[in-house]
């Protein structure tokens, strides 16, 4: 510890004594010529005192010759020491010029002087400004440097977090294309599946759709042959309030592109319903003496299977192959209310209550 002291202080001498150097070195020649003015200031104090003594004594010996000696040598030491005397004056005269200008010179370098210190003192003053804000700007730059490295830490720490949060983005990643990839599969084989219900459906409907047009057609045979001849009917047919049986078709038209699985009846129009392998529900009407296309009911998912009015024939219900029924609205043909057997087994789904839709077909 007393070591550092003592480097400490040396240090510190050592920039003052620099300091002194640099700072004294400017005013070399200013110090040189004043000293030099002082001296001859000092050599001309001695010599105008040394006159001074040499008048004095010449004046007592001026006064001490016309008493001691003849008048003759007194006028000669009178006229030797008048033109001394007179010289010596002018060269007082010379002297205190010179001494004057050396006064003056001496006062403008005092001046400079007086100024260069002012000077030294500003330049002191913004030398110790400057290190003061060295000081600052070091111990700022320490803490700074202390910061930096705590940044550099925390930068590799958060490049180590980064790494590792890319490889777990990497890996989810892979698991969610993976995920994707399986859902694919799943979802390719439900159509396969759907595709092939679809199949076995349409195959089991073909089938239900030929029996049943087998059956029916077995039946209008038997029926057929039943029926008694115009011989066997005799007097029985008198209890009959008809005009006669049908000789011929009133109608003919194609009401779908494939089957007719149901007709009906509006119950207070002249206008009949049909439903078909197409999905869609028709309405025609009949009581012109023409058959004329009234609407298309679309919306089904499967062919219609039946049709029925309700009691006021503004709305038709339909159900079809999907398990779905459906109802529409007869004067603008638009589908009101779409049910399906799935909805109906939701309990928690707001569905539309089975009896509320069906009250009105009672």
């Amino acid at each position: 510890m007393t070591k550092v002291q003592e480097n400490w202080r040396d240090v510190i001498a050592d920039r003052l004594r620099e300091r002194n150097k640099n700072e004294s070195a400017r005013f070399a020649d200013i110090i040189h010529y004043n000293n030099r003015l002082f001296d001859t200031a000092a050599k001309l104090r001695q010599e105008n005192l040394d006159l001074k003594i040499d008048k004095k004594i010449r004046d007592s010996v001026t006064v001490a010759g016309p008493v001691g000696g003849g008048s003759g040598y007194g006028t000669d030491v009178a006229a030797i020491t008048n033109a001394q005397i007179q010289s010596l004056e002018k060269k007082v005269l010379a002297q205190q010029e010179e001494l004057t200008e050396l006064h003056k010179r001496k006062g403008e370098h005092s001046q400079m002087v007086i100024t260069l210190n002012q000077k030294l003192s500003e330049l002191q003053r913004l030398l110790a400004e400057k290190e003061r804000a060295l000081a600052e700007k070091t111990a700022l730059s320490v803490t700074l440097k202390e910061e930096l490295d705590e940044m550099k830490s925390s930068h590799v720490t958060i490049k180590d977090e980064s790494l590792a949060s890319q490889l777990r983005a990497n890996t989810a990643e892979d698991k969610l294309r993976a995920v994707q990839d399986e859902n694919t599969k799943l979802l390719n084989l439900l159509m396969e599946y759907k595709s092939r219900d679809a199949e076995i459906m349409n195959k089991e409907n073909d089938k239900f759709v030929k029996e049943k047009k087998a059956r029916i057609e077995s039946e209008l045979e038997r029926a057929i042959r039943d029926i008694p001849g115009p011989s066997s009917l005799g007097a029985d047919m008198d209890r009959f309030d008809v005009d006669g049986l049908p000789e011929g078709v009133e109608f003919k038209f194609d009401a779908h592109d494939g089957e007719v699985n149901a007709v009906r009846w509006s119950p207070i129009e002249r206008i009949v319903a049909t439903g078909g392998a197409d999905r869609k529900v028709k309405l025609w009407d009949v009581g012109k003496g023409v058959c004329e296309q009234r609407g298309v009911l679309v919306g089904s998912n499967q062919g219609i299977n039946s049709v029925e009015f309700d009691t006021t024939g503004s709305m038709i219900l339909a159900a079809s192959n999907d398990s779905a029924s459906r109802m529409w609205s007869v004067v603008d043909h638009r589908l009101r209310v779409s049910i399906s057997m799935l909805a109906l087994c939701l309990p928690f789904q707001h569905t539309v209550p089975v009896r509320d839709l069906c009250g009105s077909f009672q």
